[in-house]
């Protein structure tokens, strides 16, 4: 162990709940299991792909790019970038959808009433940070630049930091006199720009990027600094997949650790501790597993057209074949994917002493 003016910790002094899994990183157990569980979603996966490169999506992408939920073509696609199958995405649906944001979406996220464009609809007609995020990582999923498909959304990294470092996708917040970010909200776009990192970053957006990861840093990735250390959202706790926008710690602990490797940045064992013995704690060591332990999207309601065409509130959503086989509770093997690559990041970090006790 190599020390540079503070103490780090020790692979050879790991946590019970950290070196009780290391048999996870050698042998039957390391290998990706996902590629196993993309064979027997076989047909599942292929019924998405066929219905996005169906004359119906292209029409739904017409009629709105986003709603309803869940059952549109922006949930297929959005979800299959979260498998890692972002290139099953036809280019047909891609193509569409590029089309339709580029008109669809003001360039703007308006802060006051008065700052809305005449005839935009604030429900359908303006991007959140969560969804322009995940648009921009799956088009660089892809091998698009992202900053081409949408000109203005890389202006928006620094246009709507707030000053503690995050985002958040409630409006009203950046009108208060101390604003205050959001986790759900923030996670997508440290991602997004983390993601573009791989094609480089100007200086100013290195500095947007680690101030968003001091962000969650600072709140240990799921407590609360205003309510003195309370847990933000109880569900932060319990894993599920996909995220969609959705949040919690091991989707954070994927996160900050990323961040660690690839901008060569020390984390604060204190940081992580927590959120990393609660994660350790959920992996099944004999089964090499770990399980979905809620489903966010079920029993929700959605925008969505009435009989007459008309787009309104209240009705209750669907689901497709391929989301309800991902998404069962139960042990997933993308989860554990995002896991494991969770754990070799910190065994990486605590190895090369960028994990500061």
């Amino acid at each position: 162990m190599k020390k540079r003016g503070n103490i780090h910790l020790n692979v050879k002094n790991w946590p019970s709940e950290a070196s009780n899994l290391m048999c996870l990183l050698n042998g039957a157990c390391k290998f990706d299991v996902t590629d196993l569980a993309e064979r027997a979603l076989t047909p599942q996966i292929l019924q998405s792909v066929s219905y996005l490169d169906s004359d119906e999506a292209v029409d739904s992408l017409h009629a709105d790019p986003y709603w309803p939920k869940w059952n549109s073509p922006w949930w297929h696609m959005t979800l299959l970038c979260e498998m890692g199958l972002a290139e099953k995405i036809p280019d047909r649906a891609l193509d569409a959808f590029q089309s339709v944001a580029r008109k669809h979406y003001i360039d703007v996220f308006p802060l006051r009433e008065e700052e809305l464009p005449a005839d935009c609809d604030p429900t359908r007609n303006i991007y959140c940070f969560c969804a322009l995020a995940t648009a921009m990582q799956i088009f660089e999923a892809r091998g698009l630049r992202s900053d081409d498909v949408i000109p203005w959304a890389r202006s928006w990294f620094a246009r709507y930091q707030i000053t503690d470092g995050g985002f958040n996708c409630a409006e009203e917040v950046y009108v208060r006199e101390t604003p205050r970010s959001s986790i759900v909200s923030t996670v997508p776009m440290l991602e997004a720009l983390l993601k573009l990192s791989d094609r480089g970053l100007s200086s100013a957006e290195e500095e947007i990027l680690d101030r968003g990861i001091q962000y969650l840093l600072e709140r240990r990735l799921f407590r609360s600094l205003s309510k003195k250390d309370q847990v933000i959202d109880p569900d932060f706790l319990v894993l599920t997949f996909p995220r969609f926008y959705e949040y919690d710690i091991l989707r954070g602990l994927k996160l900050v650790t990323d961040w660690a490797i690839k901008r060569q940045k020390k984390l604060p064992w204190t940081a992580i501790e927590e959120a990393f013995a609660i994660v350790c704690g959920k992996v099944r060591v004999d089964e090499g597993s770990i399980a979905i332990e809620r489903q966010f999207y079920a029993g929700k309601k959605t925008l969505a057209r009435d009989d007459k065409g008309e787009w309104s509130r209240g009705h209750d959503v669907s689901v497709f074949p391929l989301l309800e086989a991902v998404g069962a509770l139960g042990p997933s093997p993308f989860l554990h994917r995002q896991f494991m690559y969770m754990y070799e990041n910190v065994y990486k970090l605590t190895y090369t002493g960028c994990i500061e006790l």
